[in-house]
């Protein structure tokens, strides 16, 4: 099997967040590997956020009408900007990692996916189904495979996989946070004026940018991006949480990444495959 055939499987691996996955021959290799891991996994990252709109809108429609009702309610709450409104500095730093750091414990617990599963191919159909469609009807097309030619997963793999599983929720959390962040943005340059914005934070509030438009005064402070910032971490917090405890959106999404995870698996069997054949 000639040697591109192997330059695509490790390709696809690096690009999908199991850069792991791809066995180091060399230490260069491995210390190599070791620096640019945490790159590969936040562009994979990165470019799961635009899939996640389309693919998991239906669990995200779930919980995000409902919370609008209760956030909104907060979001005019003279109390609520006079505290959120006015964090900076190591006050603002610290409750951002206290949701971060309870999001990420949540996340873990509920996506640990069954590795020893999700590694097993009975037949080389089930296999090559596994695979993604451009290997499979490419360069694979016409390899035969072996079922049982991949070792058993190390311990740097499991870990790539799990961390791949958190992303995925944690993903869609920031997309359902970004989504109310930038609602409430919009709200709020829409309907808090100068003068509710000093009734409620004092007399100097940080003005961004003011506009007039149609008689009406447009204003865009840094208060309202604290306060619509938090509404949009809380709500992400929130939706890990309630993904959690709720069978039906818990079903939804850990199906979603226990396939991304299986394809992993497939690829880095056909790759194992085609080194020993």
């Amino acid at each position: 099997m000639p040697d591109p055939v192997v330059a695509s499987l490790v390709s696809w691996l690096r690009s999908n967040g199991a850069p792991a996955l791809v066995p180091n021959r060399t230490k260069l290799n491995a210390f190599g590997a070791l620096i640019t891991s945490p790159f590969l996994l936040v562009a994979f990252m990165l470019r799961s956020l635009g899939q996640t709109v389309t693919r998991r809108s239906s669990s995200m429609l779930q919980v995000v009408p409902l919370l609008l009702v209760a956030l909104t309610l907060s979001f005019y709450s003279t109390e609520f900007w006079q505290t959120i409104g006015r964090l900076h500095g190591l006050p603002l730093v610290l409750t951002t990692l206290l949701f971060l750091a309870l999001a990420a414990a949540f996340a873990t617990r509920q996506a640990r996916p069954d590795l020893e599963k999700l590694a097993v191919f009975a037949a080389p159909d089930e296999l090559r189904t596994a695979l993604p469609p451009r290997l499979a009807s490419g360069r694979l097309a016409r390899h035969d495979f072996a079922v049982d030619s991949a070792p058993r997963l190390r311990r740097r793999e499991r870990i790539n996989l799990v961390v791949i599983s958190v992303l995925a929720q944690v993903t869609t959390a920031a997309v359902v946070g970004l989504i109310i962040a930038a609602f409430f943005i919009v709200l709020g340059i829409i309907t808090v004026d100068r003068v509710a914005l000093v009734s409620w934070v004092g007399p100097n509030p940080s003005v961004i940018a003011t506009w007039s438009l149609a008689g009406h005064h447009y204003v865009l402070s840094n208060e309202m991006l604290r306060v619509s910032a938090f509404l949009g971490a809380f709500t992400g917090f929130y939706f890990i949480v309630t993904s959690s405890t709720d069978e039906a959106m818990r079903a939804d999404l850990t199906a979603g990444h226990q396939r991304h995870v299986r394809t992993c698996l497939a690829v880095r069997h056909a790759y194992w495959d085609v080194q020993r054949g």
